[in-house]
């Protein structure tokens, strides 16, 4: 298991739309960074608890009700220059919803991807602390999530070499090696066949992800091999060999 920090983490804003929910949708946005932020505070789905006291057995029952992803209270350094603030300090004085992006620095692997939410709000105030002379300007965004957020977890991305695809050809009777190398998890690989097979004769080793020996038969032969990494990461790849006849 790993533990991270907020360090790192950015956060986008793009152009007002007050029907976007699909992560296809999210994925086409123009995102602008909104830069200088210094803490993205405290939200996620909160259920609304509804109660009822039965006088029968004097228990509360209670049940789940609507659901609320809440509030960010997003503090920044005060950039006037900077377009993403901007463009929050617009949407303050507007009625509009706007998509949000928020980018965690927690890729479990060093070639991995981090985690995504994305998530459409209303600017709901922005409000600057202004202070004395030794202070910092700070602008606070209050970010009203209206309606689901969607997570895309931090995935590690596992490359496999050579890459899916035709491998180099066999000859029927004739000795044959070749190595299947998976990178970019966490821990010990392991390597298996999970569907379709090799020509008689072939065999894949478990642990180092050669294929060798010698074909015993002629023909076209598609097989998934799939890496495991002890740590974290797991993904398949599909290849094709073709056993030329003596």
């Amino acid at each position: 298991m790993t533990i991270n920090t907020t360090a790192k983490s950015r956060v986008f804003v793009g152009p007002a739309n007050a029907t976007i929910s699909e992560l296809d949708e999210f994925e086409a946005v123009s995102w602008i960074e909104i830069k200088e932020v210094e803490d993205l505070g405290e939200w996620g789905v909160e259920g609304n608890i509804q109660e009822f006291l039965s006088l029968a057995d004097g228990y509360v029952r209670k049940l789940k009700g609507s659901l609320n992803s809440g509030n960010i209270e997003l503090i920044t350094a005060r950039d006037p220059s900077d377009e993403g603030q901007n463009l929050l300090r617009a949407g303050a004085g507007d009625w509009l919803k706007y998509p949000i992006k928020v980018v965690l620095n927690d890729a479990p692997t060093p070639t991995g991807e981090n985690t995504v939410y994305y998530f459409r709000a209303i600017v709901g105030s922005s409000r600057s602390n202004y202070g004395n002379a030794d202070n910092i300007t700070r602008t606070t965004f209050n970010l009203a999530i209206d309606g689901p957020i969607l997570e895309i977890p931090a995935v590690p991305v596992i490359v496999f070499t050579p890459p899916a695809g035709a491998l180099l050809g066999a000859t029927e009777g004739s000795s044959y090696t070749v190595t299947i190398a998976a990178t970019g998890g966490d821990g010990v690989v392991s390597y298996a066949i999970t569907d379709g097979e090799l020509p008689d004769g072939l065999a894949l080793n478990a642990a180092t992800g050669v294929i060798s020996g010698t074909p015993l038969e002629d023909g076209t032969f598609n097989f998934t091999i799939t890496a495991t990494f002890s740590g974290v990461g797991t993904d398949e790849a599909e290849y094709t060999l073709e056993v030329d006849a003596l």
